[in-house]
């Protein structure tokens, strides 16, 4: 688990830089690992009433329960953010839950450093809706949490999530951190965006502007709502 150990000391690192505090230094992360598909799925039926996915955080006895498929370590990587997180910020926006546990989960090790990876499939999802002028930031932040566990949305509302907090780290994580200051005094995304962007329209044109897609780009016909 010496893989796993250390992106997580990266994820504990993250959070303290972003939440200007050093008590993710002491964060327990509960683990349980599945081998019988069988019985994972008894756990995760009676945790989210649903079977597709390979792993989920319950925040009530702040626990990971991960099924031990083949990528498993991706899946338990992205639930440790989902802990730590919380450890932060209760009930926090769930695009910045799912956003943040998917830039993790595409974290790799080179050399014994931590570097992020772009998640290409959900840039071009993103892209594909900028390309076909479908792109409609405000409306997606009126998605709800139960829409993440939507089987036919998901894969919109992870897309975007994961790109709005990719954007973050790639111009100014200290943008993340304001905002998330906001948030935290009551402020709704829109209106943290707004603030610390000078008008939430000044955000989005930024936001389009980094995923705008180059030319001759191809689109490639996802599906999205």
């Amino acid at each position: 688990m010496a893989y796993y150990s250390k992106i997580a000391a990266f994820e504990v690192k993250f959070f303290n830089a972003v939440f200007n505090t050093s008590k993710n230094d002491s964060c327990v992360v509960n683990i349980d690992l599945y081998g019988n598909l069988k019985a994972y799925n008894i756990v995760q039926k009676n945790g989210l009433n649903t079977t597709f996915i390979d792993g989920f955080y319950t925040p009530v006895d702040n626990r990971v329960h991960v099924y031990k498929s083949d990528r498993f370590m991706s899946v338990l990587i992205h639930e440790t953010s989902h802990c730590i997180l919380e450890n932060n910020y209760k009930r926090s926006p769930q695009w910045l839950n799912e956003g943040v546990a998917t830039l993790f989960s595409n974290l790799i090790i080179q050399k014994g450093e931590v570097f992020y990876t772009p998640n290409i499939p959900d840039i071009n999802f993103v892209k594909d809706m900028i390309y076909d002028g479908k792109f409609n930031l405000k409306a997606f932040f009126d998605y709800s949490p139960h829409d993440f566990a939507d089987h036919d949305k998901r894969p919109y509302v992870y897309a975007m999530s994961y790109c709005i907090v990719y954007f973050f780290v790639n111009f100014d994580i200290d943008y993340l951190q304001r905002i998330l200051v906001q948030m935290q005094q009551g402020q709704t995304t829109m209106d943290a965006l707004g603030k610390v962007f000078g008008g939430f329209d000044k955000f989005e044109k930024r936001f389009k502007d980094f995923y705008k897609p180059e030319v001759g780009y191809n689109p490639h016909l996802y599906k999205y709502n």
